[in-house]
């Protein structure tokens, strides 16, 4: 069986490292088969494949990255897209199966956006071909995502279960804190005021599954790449809200 690659959006300073090492545990405690992880942080680093988009206008850290995976994955094969802000609690495995029926991308429907991109079963090879151009356009993430929640048939209907947008769906396969106000954690990279979350069992979930991570072995220091010296902070401009 072909390993499950997932891409994880997050930010680049270590600013959701607790977040990163509590999801990483609970997609790996959960899927049987093999499991690459990229994590795609933006980078002052020219040779990093994640150097020199324009996300003046995005609305996280990594919110355009999503597009370049097939590119990232030489037009071959599958992968599945997920912001870092996430638990999961159901093999990865079965996602990545799914049937995609000639669909470019598999997402939920939500009243929220009409699509929900932030959880995404991607067939790369539908991408080869189109133009890469969009990176250096500050406005390619948001005409991307326009353009793929316009295009119904090129987009299929994933099971909300896999992206339960703060707990909208129960019981959920993958768990979504997408409100980054209530986000437990509290990113400093977001510049809006932190809040509770509105179901405070579910930010108990969060810490509970950050402990047992650490009983694990797992280290929130792990994911902080100031631990290498040579690694240049990078300076973000992201605006408040969702997603």
């Amino acid at each position: 069986m072909d390993k499950v690659r997932i891409f994880i959006g997050s930010s680049a300073n270590g600013e959701d490292k607790v977040a990163e090492m509590a999801y990483e545990y609970s997609i790996r405690k959960n899927t049987d088969r093999e499991v690459e992880i990229v994590w795609m942080r933006q980078s002052n680093d020219p040779n990093n494949f994640w150097y020199g988009f324009n996300c003046k206008t995005w609305g996280t850290p990594f919110s355009g990255f999503r597009w370049a995976i097939p590119e990232y994955c030489n037009f071959e094969g599958r992968a599945i897209y997920t912001d870092a802000d996430m638990l999961n609690f159901c093999d990865m495995g079965e996602l990545f199966d799914l049937p995609m029926n000639d669909n470019w991308i598999l997402a939920r429907k939500s009243p929220r956006f009409g699509r929900e991109f932030c959880v995404m079963l991607i067939d790369c090879t539908k991408f080869k071909g189109v133009s890469t151009d969009w990176k250096a356009d500050k406005n390619g993430h948001g005409l991307l995502y326009n353009w793929f929640r316009k295009k119904k048939k090129f987009v299929g209907d994933l099971d909300p279960a896999w992206n339960s947008l703060d707990g909208d769906i129960r019981p959920f396969k993958q768990l979504h804190y997408t409100n980054m106000r209530t986000q437990p954690w509290h990113p400093s990279w977001f510049a809006g005021k932190h809040e509770p979350h509105e179901h405070p069992d579910l930010e108990q979930l969060f810490w509970d599954t950050v402990e047992r991570a650490k009983a694990e072995g797992y280290k929130v220091e792990d994911y902080d790449p100031t631990l290498d010296p040579s690694y240049t902070p990078v300076q973000y401009n992201v605006r408040r809200g969702y997603y």
